[in-house]
């Protein structure tokens, strides 16, 4: 039998772990068997047996490819913002988001079976350090807001900028794999300029919260004295 070239062997892995990537998103992984993939691949069990010893590794194996597109698309992302806090910054990354998201539902929904089936054993790294990783891609930027007095009081600039790329995922997740069908009421592009805007400046005015704190203060002077 003659021995198959690096490209004919890379041509069946792929079409293996595309028969298996469609098969654990409509089952689930643990309702899809060896045999069921093979026969979507259109090979044997024992030729399947051959290229991976088990099902889970054609799972990572399926991760892995998408890990490093993923990965080098955020890089990108981020390497595109000057200022984690300008506006056109902002906004122009929640439209890559969203690019993002609709270009690999499929890997998406992988996570999701993940969370499901094995605690996120695969897709856990993801989240791990991930305002730390951000604190040191724009240290100097959040250190410079800090000097200049633009911060309020107490709030980390890596964790209010993780919580807008976390709050840009979250919602065209669910707009494009749970049906959201604009779930915030407003365009996309409605709800990229909300969100910018409230990690922005926040939602209540300072002097509100000004007002709020000095009622506050009297209602706990008249308290002290009763």
């Amino acid at each position: 039998m003659p021995k198959l070239s690096q490209e004919a062997i890379q041509e069946r892995r792929a079409r293996i772990e595309e028969a298996a990537k469609e098969l654990f998103i409509k089952r689930g992984f643990h309702a899809t068997s060896m045999r069921d993939i093979a026969a979507r691949a259109g090979t044997s069990l024992g030729n399947l047996y051959n290229y991976y010893r088990t099902k889970e590794s054609i799972l990572e194996s399926i991760i892995a490819r998408y890990q490093k597109v993923i990965d080098a698309r955020l890089r990108a992302m981020l390497d595109e913002i000057r200022d984690p806090f300008d506006a056109e910054d902002l906004a122009r990354f929640g439209r890559r988001v969203k690019e993002l998201v609709a270009d690999h539902a499929d890997y998406w929904l992988l996570m999701y079976i993940d969370v499901l089936e094995f605690e996120n054993r695969h897709f856990r790294k993801m989240f791990v350090d991930l305002a730390r990783n951000m604190r040191q891609r724009f240290g100097e930027r959040f250190k410079q807001l800090k000097r200049s007095g633009a911060l309020y009081d107490g709030v980390d600039p890596a964790v209010g900028f993780t919580a807008a790329y976390m709050q840009f995922f979250n919602y065209f997740l669910v707009e494009r794999l749970f049906g959201g069908d604009r779930h915030f009421g407003l365009s996309d592009e409605r709800v990229i300029a909300h969100l910018t805007e409230i990690f922005r400046r926040g939602v209540l005015h300072p002097r509100h919260l000004e007002r709020e704190e000095r009622m506050g203060k009297r209602t706990t002077r008249r308290a002290s004295k009763a």
